[in-house]
């Protein structure tokens, strides 16, 4: 899916980590105005989050592209970017909520975040790294039998899926 927008921030929040919009946008304003990260000191590590864009800087899609590369493999980088399409009222100042600094991983600043800060930006960094990963494939098998007897016809379907190729899930996995 696209990166995050505040709405869409706000759901994923309340859906995956229980949190109100509020709490949601708190936390989100804490990890934008920077958190001490030992000696790097004070830094800010999501974009602004108040933004309905989905746009990505070309500098970031650039360095998540090349982090998706070099910790997951080149299969995993679709040829040409990923870009998703805002509303046409939406901000064109503004990007989507995103890490400013990708290579910061959630494990790397855990240490230095709040619990509920961590998961908030666990939440932020997946959705971002995910959107320019390769899609996921799936072997498809469909079954279909037909049974036929003097009264009736029968006929049942079946469809099964095995993964075969993990994909962006392997960051984001499928709820």
């Amino acid at each position: 899916g696209a990166p995050f927008i505040t709405s869409t921030l706000q759901q994923a929040a309340a859906n995956q980590l229980s949190f109100s919009t509020d709490r949601t946008m708190r936390i989100a304003q804490q990890l934008y105005e920077g958190v001490e990260l030992g000696s790097a000191g004070m830094v800010g590590l999501i974009t602004y989050m108040r933004t309905d864009s989905t746009h990505l800087a070309p500098q970031a899609v650039q360095e998540i592209r090349e982090l998706v590369g070099s910790r997951f493999g080149r299969e995993y980088v679709p040829q040409s970017p990923y870009s998703y399409i805002s509303k046409k009222d939406s901000q064109g100042a503004h990007e989507a909520i995103r890490p400013t600094d990708v290579k910061i991983t959630p494990d790397e600043a855990a240490k230095y975040l709040t619990d509920e800060q961590y998961r908030l930006y666990d939440l932020i960094w997946r959705r971002a790294v995910a959107c320019q990963m390769a899609a996921a494939q799936y072997d498809v098998t469909n079954l279909e039998i037909t049974a036929q007897s003097p009264s009736c016809s029968c006929k049942y379907r079946a469809t099964g899926r095995v993964l075969a190729f993990d994909g962006f899930t392997r960051v984001l996995p499928a709820r």
